[in-house]
């Protein structure tokens, strides 16, 4: 994956080793899938390469890496102690999706925040007082209004993602093949 509005992925299996932050605390909700690892690179695309590229009216990237559409039915919000607290990032904040990666059990959705979309989203977090308490936060993503996935955050994690050097990539692991494609086909502008 190559995002190249960003100039800093080279490929999917060097994309933590370069600035994307994988949800790897992440805990299943609906799909049924068990935590582990999403970072670990070398993932490879389930039934070969996905989305478009710069000559058939995808992104300006590489092969699989595809625009986000901005209207997109998905989400993810801050919760605090099991309360909704805010919105985290949702579909209009992206710029670009790429999946399915299958990564040693996971099924992963790489998405990039627009430059927009990486400052909200650190305000979001800073305002939150996540930065500050980052136990005490989840992140629950949704996909037409059901949660699909929920992530516990740590330190580590919040301090990555408010770096000033992230350039806005996450991996978002799924459990489940098909629930890492609805998210994916919903999120890649047609």
């Amino acid at each position: 994956m190559e995002l190249s509005r960003r100039g800093m992925l080279a490929g999917v299996g060097a994309a933590c080793a370069v600035g994307a932050v994988g949800f790897a605390g992440a805990t299943a909700v609906s799909d049924g899938g068990t935590a582990s690892d999403a970072g670990a690179g070398g993932e490879e695309p389930i039934g070969g390469p996905t989305g478009g590229d710069a000559t058939d009216g995808g992104s300006d990237g590489s092969a699989g890496a595809v625009d986000a559409d901005p209207d997109a039915p998905f989400e993810a919000r801050l919760l605090r102690d099991g309360e909704v607290d805010r919105r985290l990032f949702g579909a209009a904040d992206l710029d670009e999706v790429e999946g399915v990666f299958d990564g040693d059990g996971e099924y992963l959705v790489y998405v990039a925040l627009g430059d927009d979309g990486v400052d909200a989203f650190q305000e979001r977090l800073a305002a939150s007082g996540a930065v500050d308490e980052p136990e005490r936060f989840v992140a629950s993503m949704t996909l037409d209004g059901t949660e699909v996935r929920r992530v516990e955050l740590d330190e580590s994690t919040v301090s990555a993602l408010t770096d000033d050097g992230w350039g806005g990539v996450l991996t978002l692991p799924f459990g489940e093949e098909r629930v890492a494609e609805s998210v994916y086909e919903s999120l890649a502008a047609a």
